[in-house]
């Protein structure tokens, strides 16, 4: 393990900013912040709260490897970013990493889905993404967690304890949430509104995952992929069993690292 180089992920996306280090496959560390409108300012705080929660002084690292879709902002010596790899190709990377029986990913993050399969190696064969529309589908979910009063592991709870179903069936997520208000003045109980919004964004996560071969076994990143009444939507909806990852949200980080050379 001492010639294993030490390294660290960072996943810049549209809402979160993630950074791991890794030295071979332990995972020494982890963190989030916001990245706002300033991709590089929340890259190199994610990563100096990583390198404060590992140990590490920043001198230590061999490099940074860099994803996300604001990843090319990265680029260059300020974060001694050694490589740029594709989030798709991170996101097939992670998951194999993290589960290596698995051969398709599915990614629920803050504003962007996707399903991905991979080879036995890890080796991206295979992606789709959700459209436009469809964008944007974790932020309505914290977003009606806070109109509810609650956190996001609470909603999930709610939403576990269901016993009537009730329907947003709208396309835009902005006229959902307006439905939403809606059924809660109309007094309809919470737990079944919170099981309703939550069918309505797996709903579309499942829509767009029958475009791509769901080949098992099958596994769940990103944000929601830690709220069980997700899963449970899910599995029902794509007719799979599916598993979550641990660490769901860095899957990005890691994967880049992986892509590196990193965890092995």
């Amino acid at each position: 393990m001492n010639n294993e180089k030490l390294l660290a992920g960072l996943d810049a996306g549209h809402i979160n900013t993630k950074a791991v280090i890794m030295k071979g496959r332990d995972i020494l560390g982890y963190a989030t912040v916001p990245t706002a409108c300033d991709a590089m300012s929340a890259a190199r705080s994610a990563l100096n709260d990583v390198l404060k929660s590992a140990g590490i002084s920043g001198g230590e690292l061999d490099g940074v490897v860099a994803t996300g879709i604001f990843r090319d902002a990265l680029a260059g010596p300020v974060l001694n970013v050694v490589a740029s790899v594709p989030e798709y190709v991170a996101d097939a990377k992670g998951a194999f990493f993290l589960n290596n029986k698995s051969r398709t990913v599915i990614d629920i993050g803050g504003n962007v889905h996707k399903a991905m399969s991979y080879d036995e190696k890890g080796n991206l064969l295979d992606v789709i993404q959700n459209d436009k529309c469809a964008d944007g589908l974790g932020i309505f979910y914290t977003g009606i967690a806070k109109l509810l009063g609650i956190s996001e592991d609470e909603l999930s709870q709610l939403a576990l304890k269901s016993t009537k179903r009730v329907s947003v069936a709208i396309q835009c997520a902005l006229a959902a949430e307006s439905e939403a208000i809606d059924l809660m003045c109309q007094g309809v109980d919470a737990a079944d509104v919170a099981d309703a919004i939550t069918r309505y964004i797996v709903e579309r996560v499942a829509a767009m995952s029958t475009y791509l071969p769901l080949t098992e076994e099958i596994v769940v990143a990103g944000g929601l992929a830690r709220s069980q009444a997700v899963v449970n939507h899910l599995q029902r909806l794509i007719k799979h069993e599916v598993s979550v990852v641990s660490l769901p949200e860095y899957v990005g980080a890691i994967g880049a690292v992986v892509s590196h050379g990193g965890g092995k």
